[in-house]
This record gives structure tokens, sequence and C-alpha cells, in this order.
């Protein structure tokens, strides 16, 4: 949910999604990605990777009001030095296997969010496999 509302925020103050698009973020398409300029592109995975990082840091340290050290911010630069994030490249990388993904024309209807899971889960796949 919270990565829902970050990445509706981001999307919003880039211009991309006004109020006449009631759909959520994560019903967005390879239709809608193909639309967007580069620097929406660039703030909808943005937006992506600060909601999975919130939501991974949530479920990692329940929040604290009197923990400073369970901020969501420290969590997460916590697990980006011990290479814990489930998303773990930046938001470029993603952008590019996005752009590469969604050239073919037959996969407009595809959600980007199951592209972004599928290719986040075979890049992080050892080699060899």
């Amino acid at each position: 949910m919270l990565g829902a509302v970050l990445i509706a925020t981001t999307l919003t103050a880039a211009g991309m999604r006004g109020d006449q698009d009631p759909r959520p973020p994560s019903a967005l398409t390879g239709a809608d990605w193909k639309a967007y300029s580069s620097q929406a592109r660039q703030a909808y995975v943005s937006g992506f990777l600060a909601g999975a990082a919130t939501a991974q840091a949530a479920l990692t340290v329940p929040a604290s009001k009197e923990d400073s050290a369970a901020a969501p911010s420290v969590v997460i630069a916590r697990l980006r030095s011990e290479k814990r994030l489930r998303f773990p490249y930046a938001a470029s990388v993603y952008s590019v296997q996005l752009d590469d993904y969604f050239w073919y024309t037959d996969r407009a209807g595809t959600p980007i969010v199951d592209v972004m899971a599928d290719v986040n889960h075979r890049m992080l796949e050892p080699q060899g496999r």
C-alpha cells in the first residue's frame, strides 16, 4: 500500500497522472510506459523503488517513534549497505530493462509492476542456472 502511495505521489509530481486516470499505479501497463517521457519513466521507477524499499524496511523493523534506528531511511540505508534490498539496482537500470521489454508491441497490456518483478528476479538469479 505504501509503495502504491509513493508511486502515485511521484507520478503526479512528474505530471504523468491526473484526476482523469482513476487506475492505481499498479494497474499501469506497457501502453502507459510507451506514452511517458523519459523523465516520467524515471519518476515511475524511482517511485516504485522508493515504495519497495520503504515496504521492505517496514517489514524488517517495526516502526517506533522512540527508536531513530527504526526510521525507514536508516533501515533502507542499512539494507542497501548489507546488499539486502529486494530491488537493489538504480532506477536507470530498471528503466532500460522496461524499455527493452515494452519495445515489443504485443506486450503493451502487461502491467509495469509485473515486468519490474520479473526483470528484477532475472537480474538477481545466479548465472549459469
